[in-house]
């Protein structure tokens, strides 16, 4: 019994984990993954420390489908950073948004679909990279690709300053709106940390 109880601890533990919701099912958009639209982009969002409002070890990122457009996207290469901003709100200028030394690549994969089947439902991309966010600053997202077909239309929202910015595939600048997507952070341990070699162990014991 006392076996079973620690393995049922040490799967509690790690079957948790938690996310953070920032944003509304306000309008449909294809930003970010319009590869129809865009033959090559790079669409970089904010999202403000307290919309997050503590720290998480962000290890997938979720938007949600809507009704209109496709079911997947298809990405020549498919980027994604993850850093601290400059400010409170986004400027013309990609990299000049970031603070110094704080943009991290969390994902990158050649010929990457991007799945999103079910309307209203959350459409989950794992990062390769988890990225700490230690619950002290704004958070930018950015998602670059350079070439690339199909799209998918997910939920986004108006917040009341530039939340995106929107250019081609390596440019310096872009254009600013104050549209962003409705996103959910996750930090998604399963049980990463317990082997089961280790659960087996438990069991073999006399």
């Amino acid at each position: 019994m006392y076996k079973q109880f620690i393995l049922f601890c040490l799967l509690a533990l790690n079957a948790g984990g938690g996310s953070i919701e920032i944003g509304t099912d306000e309008f449909p958009s294809n930003n970010p993954f319009c590869a129809s639209c865009a033959a090559d982009m790079t669409y970089q969002t904010l999202y403000l420390e307290d919309e997050i409002g503590t720290s998480i070890e962000i290890r997938s990122i979720s938007l949600k489908r809507t009704l209109q457009g496709g079911v997947s996207v298809t990405l020549d290469t498919l980027e994604i950073y993850m850093g601290y901003s400059n400010g409170a709100e986004l400027g013309t200028n990609f990299e000049d948004n970031y603070q110094p030394g704080t943009k991290q690549l969390v994902f990158w994969e050649e010929n990457c679909t991007v799945n999103a089947p079910d309307p209203n439902q959350w459409f989950q991309i794992d990062l390769e990279t988890p990225f700490l966010y230690n619950g002290s600053g704004n958070l930018i997202i950015e998602y670059a690709w350079p070439g690339g077909y199909d799209e998918v239309f997910n939920w986004n929202w108006t917040g009341n300053v530039n939340r995106s910015l929107t250019g081609g595939w390596g440019v310096v600048s872009g254009f600013t709106t104050q549209d962003c997507p409705h996103i959910l952070l996750s930090d998604d341990l399963s049980l990463q940390n317990v082997t089961f070699g280790f659960i087996k162990s438990l069991f073999c014991r006399e």
